[in-house]
């Protein structure tokens, strides 16, 4: 009894010092999950740059020295191991008011230029009482409302921030064409050029990396009226004291990537030169916020 009472006596004596806290959870036992085929095939492998999503990836798994595989696992399927308490966390994903409720988030590992509502052109525009006084379209369920013949494309388990998740839960089901997470950017495009949607919610990141300024199908585009002009991505844990150890982790390293130049270079590179300037300035004002 005596060997236990001095031993609670030592142990705490060294959470007090500083000894003992939760930076030194180990924190090795935890597995980083994503949806995204493209990220999964190329992280810790010898592939060129790819994209931004990929490449700031890759900056952070180098800076915390994380050598395991990324698994390729559904969204809905790593929730439900947070949720279990599984040492599981995903990377590359955006943050929600519901998310926030259950998960913690890391700093943002990357930005793009918030998704737009793209439309095929052969299509009338949208009638003027679908836009505010900058052409940006004001609700996109009345938009499909208005072409109700016409379908969209989204994928399946995917927020886009919560003023647009909030819209599109109003569409019509018969509407929309659901694509997994990892076909999404693989399959959209054909499914319109054959006729099957007539529209699509894009990052033109996404977009312009898969087609370039060669479209296959002439669309147009438009901003989303009350929505952020740009979005970052996270890495989501859990909230126990493992997660939480592996989020402080992840943050130090991200404000070390942070001030490295090539953070912004992962970025700039991927996009048409119109959008470089924007991106830039998000950039630089974020980052300062968080250094």
């Amino acid at each position: 009894m005596r060997f236990f009472a001095l031993s609670v006596v030592f142990f705490l004596s060294l959470v007090i010092s500083g000894l003992v806290s939760g930076n030194d959870i180990n924190t090795s036992s935890i597995t980083l999950h994503t949806d995204d085929h493209n990220l999964t095939s190329r992280i810790n492998q010898p592939h060129a740059p790819f994209s931004a999503s990929v490449d700031t990836a890759q900056l952070l798994v180098d800076a915390i020295g994380y050598d395991k595989p990324i698994l390729e696992v559904s969204l809905k399927r790593s929730f439900q191991q947070i949720e279990n308490g599984e040492s599981v966390c995903v990377i590359n994903k955006i943050k929600s008011a519901e998310r926030e409720k259950k998960y913690t988030f890391s700093l943002p590992l990357n930005f793009f230029q918030t998704q737009q509502l793209y439309q095929l052109a052969s299509l009338v525009p949208l009638a003027p009482e679908l836009l505010n006084e900058n052409g940006e379209v004001v609700s996109i369920h009345k938009a499909l409302n208005a072409f109700n013949a016409s379908a969209i494309v989204l994928p399946e388990t995917y927020s886009y921030g919560e003023r647009v998740d909030k819209d599109l839960r109003n569409i019509d089901e018969k509407q929309i064409i659901t694509l997994s997470n990892s076909t999404f950017f693989a399959r959209f495009m054909t499914i319109i050029s054959a006729g099957k949607a007539d529209f699509a919610l894009i990052f033109p990141a996404s977009l312009y990396q898969a087609f370039g300024d060669s479209m296959p199908v002439k669309m147009r585009s438009y901003n989303i009226a009350d929505n952020p002009t740009f979005v970052s991505g996270h890495v989501i844990c859990g909230k126990t004291p493992e997660a939480l150890a592996f989020i402080d982790r992840v943050n130090a390293a991200i404000k070390s990537i942070y001030v490295n130049p090539v953070f912004v270079e992962t970025h700039t590179k991927y996009l048409p030169a119109k959008s470089k300037p924007f991106i830039e300035q998000v950039i630089q004002q974020e980052v300062a916020s968080f250094l």
